[in-house]
């Protein structure tokens, strides 16, 4: 039997995901051109201005930056993809833009003021935003159902959360260098983190020869 093509299911997964995301963006933008302030994304930091502050929106930079180069070296799907200009990147760009809007104002402003909230100091916003964040994308690697893939993408995306909290904190809790900085490594590592969870190929020593 001829085996279906793995961007196949990598754009009908990265479609779906995108639509689901865009539900909550486009109320917002509707709610924004209304004039009324959507209760879960307003405010994303861009309204009146960018917000943040300098040292915030390096910090952002400098994360994008290190994740981006550190999956590139360690994931053979994501060095074999992020420059490639095809349909499958149309859609990784615009999943981008509603997963950072969407995830960081959830990940982010809902859980870290949550925990702010309830008196919990900030290393414990941040530890509680990095869990749940890690947590969330534990999915990619469960896709193949391997244990060991769904802890590292844990582990590695539960580095980003807890690096992009503590962009939020430094950024007087602007979510724009956050939406920018989660926007950038999206971009550019997608297909290729989704290839690699279809595919369960995550490090060079499991590419098939």
């Amino acid at each position: 039997m001829k085996r279906r093509n793995p961007r196949i299911t990598v754009a009908a997964i990265l479609g779906i995901l995108g639509a689901i995301l865009s539900i909550p963006v486009v109320d917002y933008l509707r709610d924004y051109l209304q004039g009324r302030e959507d209760r879960f994304l307003y405010p994303l930091g861009f309204e009146s201005g960018i917000t943040g502050t300098p040292f915030g929106w390096v910090l952002s930079l400098l994360v994008a930056a290190a994740f981006i180069l550190f999956t590139i070296k360690s994931i053979p799907a994501v060095a074999e993809t992020w420059r490639e200009l095809s349909f499958l990147k149309v859609i990784s760009i615009y999943l981008a833009i509603v997963a950072a809007i969407v995830e960081e104002a959830f990940f982010r402003r809902v859980v870290m003021d949550m925990v702010a909230q309830a008196e919990g100091a900030v290393w414990i916003q941040i530890a509680a935003s990095a869990t749940a964040f890690g947590v969330a994308h534990a999915l990619w690697g469960l896709i193949k159902l391997n244990l060991g893939a769904a802890l590292k993408t844990t582990l590695a995306t539960g580095i980003m959360g807890f690096a992009l909290a503590i962009v939020y904190v430094v950024s007087d809790r602007s979510l724009a260098p956050c939406i920018v900085s989660h926007f950038l490594i999206t971009a550019t590592l997608e297909p290729g983190l989704m290839m690699a969870a279809v595919t369960g190929q995550w490090s060079r020593r499991t590419v098939r020869v």
